[in-house]
């Protein structure tokens, strides 16, 4: 259980650096959970070295678009309750990898054992041949902090357990109030996508990605400030998708809102990849797969037929997709879902520019059948939100962020 004290170490550090900046109050803090990826931006900028500094400048550009002293509304006890049973789901698995690509993502959280920033010098290391070369690194880097350098697999497994519930807690934090008002029965929807319920219980990063994305939104529609700006540095340092996501996020504010400066936590996104991608290029690591080229213009009629047929596959998603499509088409004048609709958008429109000007060996990779499904999870939290909220009683709409 190594792993529970690693998660309460980091939450702490990030609270500590929140009530100090933004004169929220520790109590604040400590009810936030963004307050933990506060305390990870931060952490990954260190591990970083010199080129980390980069970072810790874009958390004070947060701080200082913080409302100081900060409101924050943290959890309730309700949500402390749903957040259990979502625990008991997630942590109720083998403490072992059972899935190809947790082997890969907990295997790199090995390094942590080595030293705090042996996770990055690994990565950055052409001989070490790290799968797949030249990518993020915060994810595998998280789970090694939060087993506190415990080579050992249970502990990996459950601080990567550990860190998917914290994006989810983040996420039902940025939504609390459109989600108060739902009817019980409404939840039913989020059990209506099989393929979630593997997810959720696996170690892959899609399902983080997305809720980490969601709860940007979510923030954003608040208003610029500390929490977007370390989400948007973890989403960066999660996956090459992450940036997608913070585009889509911040664009969707921005659009919505028509304030401006909500476009920052895009511009930190573009920053932090610009700093891991300048020292994969002097390190001398290869880029295989996750290089950009022209567009190959022709292959997106294919792309978005495979999309439709992962989508409409009964035993992955039953009939969620066909439900979160037709609800889309519905006008909702409140601005939140109208924003969630946006970012969903936005989000196909770079994930499909990505997948086009990417390798070809990725789209053969999409065409033999798991990439696209699982880009497919990284839109669920958006699609669910906005399905969620499609079904409250019209009264309950908020116009939250107009």
């Amino acid at each position: 259980m190594i792993a529970l004290l690693g998660l309460a170490l980091l939450h702490v550090f990030g609270s500590a650096v929140r009530a100090l900046a933004t004169r929220c109050g520790w109590r604040a803090a400590l009810r936030s959970p963004a307050s933990g990826f506060i305390g990870l931006a931060l952490a990954y900028a260190i591990s970083l070295g010199p080129a980390g500094l980069v970072l810790v400048v874009l958390l004070a550009v947060g701080v200082v678009l913080s409302d100081r002293p900060e409101t924050v509304e943290g959890l309730s006890v309700t949500d402390g309750l749903v957040l259990l049973s979502l625990a008991v789901l997630v942590l109720a698995r083998p403490w072992v990898p059972t899935e190809w690509d947790e082997f890969i993502w907990l295997g790199k959280a090995r390094f942590a054992s080595l030293g705090f920033s042996a996770g990055v010098q690994a990565a950055l290391d052409p001989a070490q041949h790290l799968i797949p070369p030249g990518y993020p690194p915060l994810w595998p880097l998280a789970v090694g902090w939060l087993s506190l350098g415990r080579d050992a697999v249970d502990a990996h497994v459950l601080g990567a357990s550990l860190l998917v519930l914290l994006c989810a807690a983040v996420a039902l934090e940025a939504w609390r109030s459109e989600l108060a008002a739902l009817p019980r029965w409404s939840w039913v929807v989020l059990a209506a996508a099989p393929l979630i319920w593997v997810h959720v219980r696996s170690t892959y990063v899609d399902l983080p990605v997305g809720l980490l994305g969601l709860a940007l939104l979510g923030q954003l529609l608040r208003g610029p400030g500390l929490p977007a700006v370390a989400f948007a540095v973890c989403l960066a340092g999660f996956k090459d998708e992450g940036l997608a996501h913070a585009f889509a996020a911040s664009a969707a504010a921005v659009l919505i809102t028509r304030r401006y400066l909500l476009v920052v936590p895009a511009l930190v996104a573009l920053i932090t990849v610009a700093v891991w991608r300048t020292l994969v290029h002097f390190s001398g690591v290869p880029l295989f797969d996750h290089a950009l080229g022209s567009p190959q213009w022709a292959e997106a009629p294919r792309l978005v037929q495979l999309a439709v047929l992962h989508a409409t596959d009964f035993f992955s998603w039953g009939v969620f997709w066909a439900l979160a499509v037709g609800v889309l088409f519905t006008r909702l004048s409140a601005s939140a879902p109208r924003a969630v609709r946006l970012m969903l958008l936005c989000n196909a429109l770079f994930t499909l520019a990505a997948l086009l000007m990417g390798p070809e060996r990725v789209r053969v990779f999409a065409e033999n059948g798991t990439l696209l499904n699982r880009l497919l999870v990284q839109l669920w939290p958006g699609a669910a939100m906005y399905l969620l909220i499609a079904l409250r009683p019209a009264s309950a709409i908020t116009g939250r962020g107009a």
